[in-house]
């Protein structure tokens, strides 16, 4: 006996659990000692690492855990070689988010396998990390175990998981993978939207759906169309083309109608994507592919958007709008929302459209009016936007032409976000030549902006453009209405401009631009004694500010010997 005792006390006991857990704290608060004192805040980093270990002291292990997420998150933000220490921060994450809190027997264990958000989180943020190293193998097991992690916790906390495997695969060009990914994510959805007692309420399906279709239209603009290449008739650039073409109507058609209906839900989650940024990036992809048409209708979305979400003048959101005018119908969560990936419009097949010879009358009268249907679905403005965008309008149609000046408070509430967007449109629709179309929203952005000069400036000048184009492509050059008009909106965005002072060189040159055109339009109003004397003020302004040596102080010498040769023609 006396042999086994001296044997027993020879031989180390084993660290207890609580000890490896604070030696593992120890060798992170060493590690990141190491890092430079410029480079991050390490003595935040190491307060964090406090916090946990009063935590794991505590028998909060899923508490403590956050709080080491909380320190990788820096890391990873930090990189280079913080990304090996930031490794280590979420494997010791993981540990801890896989314990039991307040000392909990081990069998209970089985009841947060699937339910685990810490763990879900600590499983994605350490695959993230070791994807930025290069340890792709490693990143996506982990990404797998981190949606394993939250099977049971709902549709919207699987999904974010399941976007960062689709993210994943689809920056490594792993297609197969990607696929199986975005169709297990629908079957997730559908099954959550499933009728009976575990059905999910429309907020969370609505959200969960937005979150897919928003990948869905990055995968077929990556993967579907490609990176592009070539000549402009090249098989690889055509095929980019289709991509963002794919993605663009997948924009605006179901992802907008399904951000559309979740706007309508006033317990819509905070981090929910706006409407008007759905449309605003359908019109955005549009522009791309040049198809300047669809770009402008999406834009025009985008405005109504806007002034409905900021419930500008009185206005309401259009998911809000709509219900009240179309039903509770027009805002639940359908089925049909989810699309099918590798289906039509989704990389798949599109649905013909040509018919064989021998089809039947009725078959290709059915297809031409889906085809119809299908392109003015593309360009309609639905009722409740209409209303809106004209709603804004008639801001700018009772407003009296003048300038602007900084320190003046906004006309009216959200002004800047509203007149902001109609400076967009009405700037699209001008690079469109559409004239006419292009006044009442640049007047609107005019009438909004004062308070912003140098902004209704560029909106003053573009409508008097837009006055000037229209009178000579509609009535010859001949309308001295619309020649008045442009005048007014010359003077407008020179005074806006020049109100900014002579400390602003960039105002300065856009105001005397503004001045020599208000010139041309008094010359052609046969107004020669007014234009002599704005081209006089144009030249004094720039030779102040800019000096003799700048190009535009020699414009205005050019165009003033160019008004004084007219004016003796004139005479004889």
């Amino acid at each position: 006996l006396e042999c086994l005792g001296t044997e027993q006390a020879r031989t180390p006991r084993e660290p207890s659990r609580g000890a490896r857990r604070a030696a593992a704290m120890e060798a992170l608060a060493q590690a990141i000692t190491t890092l430079p004192p410029d480079a991050v805040d390490r003595q935040r980093l190491l307060e964090c690492l406090g916090n946990a270990e009063r935590n794991v002291r505590a028998l909060k292990h899923k508490e403590a855990s956050k709080w080491v997420m909380q320190v990788g998150a820096q890391l990873h933000k930090l990189g280079g070689d913080a990304l090996k220490i930031a490794e280590r921060v979420f494997q010791h994450a993981v540990f801890l988010a896989k314990q039991l809190d307040d000392g909990a027997p081990d069998f209970i264990a089985v009841e947060f396998e699937s339910n685990n958000t810490e763990l879900g989180d600590a499983y994605t943020w350490l695959g993230a990390t070791e994807a930025a190293l290069g340890k792709t193998a490693e990143a996506e097991n982990h990404y797998k175990a981190a949606a394993r992690a939250v099977e049971e916790r709902g549709v919207v906390e699987l999904g974010d998981k399941l976007l960062h495997q689709a993210i994943f695969f689809r920056n490594r060009k792993m297609r197969e993978k990607y696929d199986a990914v975005v169709k297990k994510w629908e079957q997730v959805i559908l099954r959550a939207g499933e009728e009976g007692s575990d059905k999910e309420g429309d907020v969370a399906l609505l959200h969960a759906t937005c979150a897919l279709l928003q990948e869905k239209s990055m995968g077929v603009s990556h993967l579907v169309g490609g990176a592009g290449g070539g000549g402009p008739d090249s098989k690889e650039n055509l095929q980019a083309i289709k991509g963002q073409t794919l993605a663009a109507e997948l924009r605006a058609g179901m992802l907008a109608e399904t951000a559309m209906r979740l706007e309508a839900h006033p317990l819509k989650p905070q981090g929910a994507t706006p409407l008007a940024d759905v449309f605003e990036l359908a019109a955005s992809t549009y522009d791309r592919v040049r198809n300047r048409r669809l770009a402008i209708v999406n834009i025009s979305k985008s405005l109504a958007s806007v002034a409905g979400a900021k419930r500008f003048a009185g206005l309401a959101p259009m998911g809000e709008m709509r219900r009240m005018v179309e039903g509770d119908d027009t805002v639940v969560w359908k089925p049909w929302l989810v699309g099918k990936w590798l289906g039509p419009g989704e990389g798949g097949e599109d649905l013909p459209k040509t018919l064989p010879e021998t089809a039947s009358d009725e078959e290709k009268e059915a297809l031409k009016k889906r085809l119809e249907k299908e392109e003015l679905d593309k360009v309609k403005l639905p009722q409740v936007m209409f209303a809106t965008i004209n709603h804004v309008f008639k801001v700018g149609d009772s407003w009296k032409m003048r300038g602007g000046k900084p320190g003046l408070p906004p006309v009216m509430e959200h002004a800047e976000a509203v007149g902001k967007q109609c400076y967009v449109l009405g700037q699209q629709m001008f690079a469109a030549e559409a004239w006419k179309e292009c006044q009442r929203p640049l007047r609107a952005a005019a009438a909004l902006l004062m308070h912003q000069p140098f902004q209704q400036g560029a909106a003053c000048h573009y409508l008097a453009c837009a006055y000037f184009h229209e009178n000579n492509r509609a009535h010859g050059g001949k309308n001295e209405k619309l020649m008045q008009f442009a005048a007014g909106a010359f003077q407008s965005a020179a005074a806006a401009r020049l109100s900014l002072g002579p400390k602003h060189p960039k105002a300065i040159k856009e105001a005397v631009g503004s001045l020599l055109f208000l010139a041309r339009v008094l010359s052609e109003l046969k107004d020669f004694g007014n234009a002599e004397r704005v081209h006089v003020q144009a030249l004094e302004i720039a030779r102040d500010a800019l000096g003799d040596g700048a190009e535009e102080t020699k414009q205005c010498l050019q165009s003033l010997m160019g008004l004084k040769q007219r004016m003796k023609q004139a005479e004889t």
